[in-house]
């Protein structure tokens, strides 16, 4: 008798010791997720270059206070001023820098630009990620911020992002109806999607897919959301605007498949996928080939939104 109740013991201590591990495992993984080493603006200035690099003038430093969350960032005044604007979100660890590679499309048209540092990167505020669940309400407020500050209609404000601030601008898509385009480059299907084919890279799929489920847990426990609820897949259907999904098909990081789901689960009368062969690592496409991408974005805005700021030379 007593040596069964010592194999119960035994085996209870074996399964706590496996859960505390297990706990213990998912807790580092989704660390890694939303407490990322972010980038410093001083060492994306030195790989990016300066605005003055990209065409563009000295900006207005900038803050845009969203509740609990100040974000940091510039803003561009076009002085052809074409009665338009972008605001253009960065992606995952960059910041407000990685916005100069995509702001000579717009800036081109006449328009004013918005590039801000998302929460827990550059200036702004540290908190945890949610991969566009709280970003994206602070993503509104950044819009609304801009419409005022340019004196702009919202319905002349499109968005776009990368990466990262891709998925943020497709979550944020349904709450602004009025946008004239979202350009979303390179964007994960959904957080789940995206966590699960890095653990598996990092841990193979045995292990990856054992732990993903408790570090999505753990993640959304911590940085307060739920991660069922981080899909810009799902978002996309209730979008109103035309949208431009653009996703080099040599993107290890972000494969190309995340795109061709979102472009799935989308209203494809106004919607336009572009997955490249131009030999691009992930969100690279256009520093691989401006020309051909800015050719894209005009044929884009030519067919869905051909009144939008001045027609490009």
């Amino acid at each position: 008798m007593a040596m069964r109740r010592g194999l119960w013991v035994g085996l209870a201590v074996v399964v706590l010791l496996l859960l505390a591990a297990y706990v213990a495992a998912g807790w580092f993984f989704s660390g890694i997720a939303i407490a990322p080493q972010t980038q410093t603006l001083e060492n994306m200035q030195a790989r990016t270059g300066n605005p003055a690099d990209y065409g563009l003038p000295e900006p207005e430093e900038i803050a845009i206070n969203t509740g609990e969350i100040t974000l940091s960032g510039w803003y561009f005044d076009n002085p052809a001023d074409a009665n338009c604007g972008v605001m253009f979100m960065h992606g995952f660890t960059g910041s407000r820098y990685e916005a100069l590679y995509w702001a000579p499309l717009f800036w081109s048209r006449g328009c004013d630009v918005l590039a801000y540092d998302h929460r827990g990167h550059g200036d702004s505020t540290p908190a945890l990620l949610s991969y566009g669940y709280h970003e994206k309400t602070e993503a509104l407020a950044a819009r609304d911020w801009f419409a005022q500050h340019a004196g702009l209609d919202p319905s002349r404000i499109g968005v776009g992002g990368v990466s990262f601030g891709a998925a943020t601008a497709l979550q944020l898509a349904p709450l602004i109806p009025e946008a004239p385009f979202v350009l979303a480059d390179s964007s994960y299907s959904s957080i789940s999607a995206i966590i699960d084919h890095r653990a598996t890279e990092l841990l193979g799929p045995a292990l990856g897919g054992v732990l993903t489920p408790g570090a999505l847990w753990i993640a959304g426990l911590r940085a307060g959301f739920d991660p069922a609820d981080v899909s810009p897949e799902t978002a996309i259907a209730e979008a109103q605007m035309p949208i431009l999904l653009i996703h080099s098909r040599t993107d290890d990081f972000t494969p190309y498949t995340h795109s061709e789901a979102i472009f799935a689960n989308s209203d494809q009368s106004r919607t336009v996928l572009h997955v490249n062969d131009w030999g691009s690592s992930h969100a690279a496409d256009i520093g691989t080939d401006f020309a051909a991408y800015q050719e894209l974005f005009e044929a884009f805005l030519a067919q869905y939104v051909p009144d939008f700021g001045l027609p490009t030379p």
